[in-house]
């Protein structure tokens, strides 16, 4: 438990029906007394007059007091509910210091709950992630994280290897009690089963890193296979300048929408040919290259009335034949492919349906993951495959207990880190004041 009481506006800034201030800390009653008259009861609206020190009536509301621990972050916490006036909850905030309390850091309260054992590091970022969530996706999969799905898993991994520790460290401090082959199967299989976990959790970190930053999408092709006139199907917007003539989309035009409930960075580039006309259409090539480096997924968009060829690219592709509403009949489409008019709209729904595919992004929401997260399940893919190899070759159990130690710790720092005063200070730093 912290000593310092403090305050901030909970809801979000600007005007509104309505305002929420929270204060969290030992001296929170008594700060939310002195505001709004005498609060006897916990966990029960009470309606109040909002008063400042001089004896001044500033508004009348609800207020509310949650005792410690059954609170958010597990300390005594009050909400004020006022009427939605920036320059009120300024005051209002204003005078909760002026009566012993602080105003509250970025992520203070969330970071409050997490030291008092209310929620794990996991769950934290999940607060963050779900008010910053922009898609249906990103919301289910920001709550899954919260909900503490993820750091279960996670917890259920780390007490296994510290399971499989112990019997491995007893047989070297007690060489003398005999420890049957069968034992040491038996941990050796619940080893590869927890790497089995990890390699597959690594998968979905990845994909919900993904989710949670967006995607980038980039359409390549000919000149005048209709690129643009993609972007602007795809979009609903009339962003990039069409015409017949080839060569007319010079830089890069990138959008963000909302395809199939992902956030998703559409880019359109220049025509990609062999032989520029001049510097600028060799420039504008030279960019398109140069985003294909970043992109998740390519549209190679062809005319699907010309034989036309392009250079292989070295990333994940979707072939996209535009213009087959000019075709007498849309011939069948092999595995990666779709026929679409980006003029009329026909097979629009197949190709985003496919890019979905494509993303890895099925009927089951992944969880939101952070960078950080990928980082330490690879360091514990790292370290369990080092455990296995070492049982496998006989190389000596001290060499399994190392690595085993390793993983766990690796593990350790995605739910609640042993030693993390930075790395708490980066994460809570990303939060909203009231938060």
């Amino acid at each position: 438990m912290t000593e310092s009481t403090i305050i901030a506006p909970a809801s979000a800034p600007g005007r509104g029906g309505i305002s929420v201030i929270r204060i969290s800390g030992p001296q929170s009653l008594a700060v939310a007394e002195s505001l709004c008259g005498k609060l006897e009861e916990p966990w029960k609206f009470k309606h109040c007059k909002i008063i400042n020190q001089g004896g001044d009536v500033l508004d009348t509301g609800l207020v509310v007091f949650f005792k410690s621990p059954h609170s958010y972050t597990g300390e005594d916490v009050v909400e004020v509910h006022c009427h939605g006036n920036p320059r009120l909850v300024d005051l209002i905030v204003a005078e909760g210091v002026a009566c012993g309390a602080r105003v509250a850091e970025p992520g203070e309260f969330t970071k409050r709950a997490y030291l008092n054992n209310k929620i794990d590091l996991a769950q934290a970022e999940g607060v963050a992630d779900l008010i910053e969530a922009q898609t249906e996706e990103a919301v289910l999969a920001a709550h899954g994280s919260l909900s503490g799905k993820f750091s279960s898993d996670i917890n259920a991994c780390i007490d296994s290897l510290v399971a499989s520790r112990v019997f491995v460290e007893a047989s070297l401090d007690f060489p003398e009690e005999e420890t049957g082959d069968e034992d040491l199967n038996r941990v050796g299989l619940e080893i590869k089963k927890q790497l089995s976990f990890i390699e597959s959790s690594l998968s979905s970190a990845k994909k919900g890193v993904l989710v949670r930053e967006g995607f980038s999408v980039v359409i390549v092709g000919p000149p005048n296979a209709g690129k643009s006139t993609l972007l602007n199907a795809l979009s609903q917007k009339d962003l990039a300048i069409t015409s017949g003539t080839p060569g007319t989309t010079r830089d890069s035009i990138r959008v963000e929408l909302n395809l199939g409930g992902v956030v998703v960075e559409l880019v359109d580039t220049a025509g990609l040919r062999k032989s520029p006309d001049n510097e600028i259409e060799e420039e504008g090539m030279k960019r398109a290259r140069s985003a294909l480096e970043e992109a998740s997924l390519v549209l190679c968009v062809f005319d699907a009335t010309k034989e036309e060829e392009m250079e292989p690219i070295n990333k994940d592709t979707i072939k996209v034949f535009n213009k087959c509403d000019l075709l007498a009949k849309v011939p069948d489409t092999g595995s990666g492919e779709v026929f679409i008019s980006a003029e009329t709209g026909v097979g629009l729904d197949n190709l985003v349906e496919l890019i979905l595919v494509k993303l890895g992004l099925g009927e089951e929401t992944t969880l939101l993951s952070r960078r950080r997260h990928v980082v330490c399940l690879q360091e514990c893919q790292a370290d369990l495959s080092k455990a296995v190899c070492s049982f496998e070759e006989g190389a000596g159990l001290e060499l399994v207990a190392e690595s085993l130690l390793s993983a766990q710790n690796s593990l350790g720092k995605i739910t609640r880190p042993m030693s993390s005063d930075d790395l708490l200070g980066e994460i809570f730093s990303e939060f909203c004041i009231g938060k």
